[in-house]
């Protein structure tokens, strides 16, 4: 586990604390960090990194911290993807569909049409998934976020103020 937690140290948690010490406030990492997960958990592969860039123009958010977000939560996505699937079939009432990487990669090579008949509901329930739960999930990273980031930002000095009480003085 020490490689695993040194890299998540060395190539997200430095450089978001680097963005709070330059500037940044708590409140608009933590809107990044949040924006660019929500869409690097999207259940489909391959869209993620622009979504980030179209999100950090429309909503002026740090680029740099949520395509670090984004990049780092890629095995994130793959492990929800079949759970937001299965969700998404459960909420509509649909049957399971057969979802392992061997019959995946069989369709798509076998042949792509097919594939895309056969898997497009997939990617339909998995946006299904993904609508019902995101929202809470994302409020809730929020609001810890926010918490954690302010602890972690430096603490600005006090301001001096003059003593009001003048007569102490003789």
């Amino acid at each position: 586990m020490g490689r695993v937690s040194a890299w998540l140290r060395r190539r997200v948690r430095d450089p978001l604390v680097a963005e709070l010490r330059q500037g940044a406030t708590p409140e608009a990492v933590s809107a990044a960090v949040v924006v660019s997960f929500a869409i690097a958990i999207l259940p489909i592969i391959g869209v993620t990194t622009l979504f980030c860039l179209a999100a950090g123009r429309l909503f002026r958010l740090n680029h740099v911290v949520m395509q670090i977000v984004n990049h780092a939560s890629f095995a994130v996505q793959l492990a929800l993807m079949i759970p937001f699937v299965r969700l998404g079939e459960t909420v509509t009432g649909s049957r399971h569909i057969h979802l392992t990487p061997k019959a995946i990669i069989d369709e798509f090579n076998r042949s792509f049409p097919d594939f895309v008949e056969k898997f497009w509901m997939a990617y339909v329930h998995g946006m299904i998934g993904w609508v019902i739960t995101v929202p809470l999930a994302c409020w809730i990273l929020h609001f810890f976020l926010r918490t954690a980031f302010r602890k972690v930002l430096p603490q600005p000095a006090a301001p001096c103020t003059p003593s009001s009480n003048l007569d102490s003085i003789s």
